[in-house]
């Protein structure tokens, strides 16, 4: 499996910059020979060209070019890393400044991201196929070279510190947009390779998501996907260090730092839900008195469409339903409310199936105050990997299709 190395990286950005392996040896601090032979098992494993050479020194090729950026955030990833860390420590510490200058072993970082990871080092060992005492001599070395506690041990766990896991989620950044060059390489030369890490959110994983997932990989069936669902902060903390590559759902804005972009591809809204044979469904308008004749199952709190909910019931000073059972699984929704004549409030496009099948429908009640944007999400100012800019591409055909039907 092609794999391009953090130190690979800032030697080729050297080079790259330098136009010269001489001018990169000074900057780098290595011998003219190190530097020559680190971009040559570079451009074996990638099994591409990625400079010309020529007398004058070296050009990028076009390989080279799709690299170039993907190195550059690396670094910038590092450089965001070492603004966590005291000038004193850095100061004093030569293998710090060496570290966030991207001159690092690539083994000690493996062995460092498993332990956060796993928060366990027969764990992480057995992840990276080493042995324990190689892991744990990786972090011993990377902690000394570093002069800062990384992890705090106790007889039964070994546990990141706040600093340990702040400098992991940026070294994670760095290699996915390493991993992303690979994959950028491997589409130039025609090989449709690569993998899309998706975080999914409730108004969009009934059909949104698995619908272009279906046709991205009809057209594409050598890709891989995996999707990730928790909490909404969980996911915006993969997406900022890599884990996560696109998030797909409600819209919460950029983030302070803008460090996030959206698009928005639809709106959505709240609807009434019941069984399709539900007394309601018999009315030519409902009113809210009738919805609280029934028990309602609700999201919990906490949730987008739980606040939506109840933004509706301060905004038109409505009763609030009582016997609320609480709960964020459609799979559960559904049997509840095929079962009893239970009443919920939820997106359409999260029943839809049920819907058209004959299970579930939508009473006549219109909640345009729970008007939302359902787009897309991704790191700002990020260069994205093929098979992601694709997926976000049937997105966009999907989003399209759902905006005729719904």
């Amino acid at each position: 499996m092609r794999k391009i190395g953090i130190r690979q990286a800032r030697i080729f950005m050297a080079v790259a910059n330098a136009a010269s392996v001489t001018g990169a040896a000074k900057v780098v601090n290595r011998s003219q020979t190190s530097v020559t032979k680190s971009i040559q098992d570079l451009e074996h494993q990638l099994g591409v060209p990625l400079f010309d050479r020529t007398p004058k020194g070296v050009s990028l090729t076009a390989f080279g070019d799709a690299l170039m950026p993907r190195a550059e955030l690396a670094a910038r990833a590092f450089t965001a890393a070492e603004q966590l860390v005291s000038p004193a420590v850095l100061m004093s510490a030569p293998g710090a400044a060496r570290f966030f200058r991207m001159d690092i072993s690539e083994t000690w970082l493996d062995g460092f991201l498993a332990v956060v990871s796993h928060q366990n080092i027969a764990s992480a060992a057995d992840h990276l196929g080493i042995k324990p005492a190689a892991v744990s001599s990786s972090l011993r070395k990377l902690e000394d070279s570093l002069h800062i506690t990384l992890f705090e041990r106790t007889p039964n766990a070994i546990i990141c510190t706040t600093l340990g896991r702040s400098i992991a989620q940026y070294v994670k950044l760095a290699q996915s947009y390493m991993r992303n060059a690979c994959d950028e390489i491997s589409n130039m030369q025609g090989v449709q390779v690569g993998h899309v890490s998706v975080g999914t959110m409730p108004y969009t994983r009934t059909m949104i998501i698995p619908r272009a997932i279906n046709q991205l990989l009809a057209e594409h069936s050598d890709l891989d996907i995996t999707t990730h669902d928790g909490p909404l902060d969980d996911l915006v903390a993969a997406l900022r260090c890599g884990d996560i590559d696109v998030m797909v759902g409600a819209l919460h804005g950029p983030g302070s730092d803008g460090g996030l972009s959206e698009e928005r591809l639809i709106d959505d809204q709240l609807a009434i839900i019941v069984r399709a044979q539900h007394p309601l469904t018999r009315l030519k308008k409902v009113e809210w008195k009738d919805l609280l004749q029934y028990p309602w199952v609700l999201p919990r709190h906490g949730t987008t469409t739980r606040m939506l909910f109840e933004l509706v019931l301060e905004n038109r000073q409505e009763e609030k339903p009582s016997h609320i059972v609480e709960t964020s699984s459609l799979v559960l929704l559904r049997g509840l409310l095929v079962e009893s004549d239970r009443v919920s409030a939820r997106s359409r496009h999260q029943i839809l199936y049920e819907e058209q099948s004959g299970l579930l429908a939508t009473l006549p009640v219109d909640l345009p105050e729970t008007r939302l944007p359902i787009g897309i999400t991704t790191r700002a100012r990020s260069v994205l990997a093929p098979a992601v800019e694709m997926f976000i591409e049937e997105l966009r055909k999907v989003a399209q299709q759902v905006s005729k039907t719904l």
